[in-house]
């Protein structure tokens, strides 16, 4: 057992019956009693808990409220269960994909969970509708890439479903909203760039050496400058406004670190602004305000608003130009 087992049975033990003692924990665990000594000193020093030594009891109290409780079991069932969901999205020329290490990992994992927690499992639930499926040997050649420093050529499907051939140099892997992709400096734009893993059809690591000296600076300033996984070189404000009650689903959301919010009222309905950085492509806020529509709209800047209200107005001619409005009311359904 590691020393995170023993730390989360003196940390369960106080907490149930208010103190335990070094005996108990070294004979429930076969150690030395210096070793737990040095749990001790460990969970005092790092996790800055309030261990005291109690003569009354004989063993060690917390002398205070430790507010931070250290929950290493309950992580440890999150990471267990998350270890079973995340190959979900791994395929392997076209067949889910386990991996052989997982076993391995999964038993590391389930040694710092006692056995009355196994239950537990049947409770969690893990689903992420959104999920992109993607071959597992396109994220290996990925990680040899950026390991031997090997320039990668793909064969990439954009957006709009044109297929290209790159050359391109991965510099960083991000799952972004349940999706992996690369941000690589990319040798047909001669620039940095994004791209999404599960539209890579094929890639191959080459023999050729990266080219391009990207640094972790420039790279911090392209990952993280503008809302969405999709940057460019400039960025502007853009302030969104959702009304309520769309409202109380987006105030506890974050859409960027560097964003600022306010709150105001219009006719007698609340809302919520938020100011966040965007790049030159616009579909991805666009997106993500659309789906809190009709409690949602794009305030500025005015180029933004305007593609907005010109996507709004697409849809509108495609679905609904020339219908017949539905009835409404008491008669409606009513012939």
């Amino acid at each position: 057992m590691s020393n995170l087992s023993r730390i989360t049975y003196i940390d369960e033990t106080i907490r149930k019956r208010g103190f335990v003692t070094r005996k108990e924990v070294a004979e429930e665990f076969e150690v030395h009693i210096d070793t737990v000594k040095r749990d001790i000193e460990y969970m005092r020093l790092f996790l800055k808990a309030p261990l005291k030594y109690s003569a009354a009891n004989g063993g060690y109290v917390y002398c205070e409220p430790f507010e931070t409780v250290f929950s290493a079991t309950e992580d440890a069932v999150l990471y267990y269960i998350f270890i079973h969901r995340i190959t979900d999205c791994l395929k392997l020329d076209g067949a889910p994909y386990i991996p052989v290490i997982s076993k391995d990992i999964v038993e590391k994992i389930l040694s710092y969970i006692p056995e009355e927690y196994e239950p537990v499992f049947d409770s969690i639930a893990y689903d992420s509708s959104d999920l992109d499926e993607m071959d597992i040997n396109h994220f290996r050649n990925i990680l040899r890439s950026v390991k031997n420093r090997k320039i990668l050529e793909i064969e990439y499907c954009n957006a709009k479903g044109e297929k290209s051939q790159r050359p391109v140099e991965p510099l960083l892997l991000n799952n972004y909203l349940g999706k992996w992709y690369i941000a690589a400096y990319c040798h047909q734009r001669k620039s940095l760039a994004t791209f999404l893993i599960s539209r890579i059809i094929s890639s191959k690591v080459t023999e050729k050496n990266h080219e391009n000296s990207v640094t972790r600076k420039e790279l911090k300033e392209y990952t993280g400058g503008a809302f969405g996984m999709f940057k460019s070189p400039s960025t502007k404000n853009a302030v969104i406004r959702i009304y309520e009650p769309a409202m109380y689903f987006v105030i506890n959301q974050k859409w960027h670190k560097n964003q600022t919010v306010t709150h105001g009222e219009k006719d007698g309905t609340k809302y919520m602004e938020i100011t966040l950085p965007i790049g030159e492509r616009h579909n991805e806020i666009i997106a993500r305000v659309l789906s809190y529509s009709p409690d949602s709209e794009i305030i500025s800047p005015p180029e933004l608003r305007e593609n907005w209200l010109e996507t709004i107005r697409k849809m509108y001619e495609r679905h609904l130009s020339g219908k017949p409005k539905p009835k409404t009311g008491r008669n409606a359904g009513k012939k």
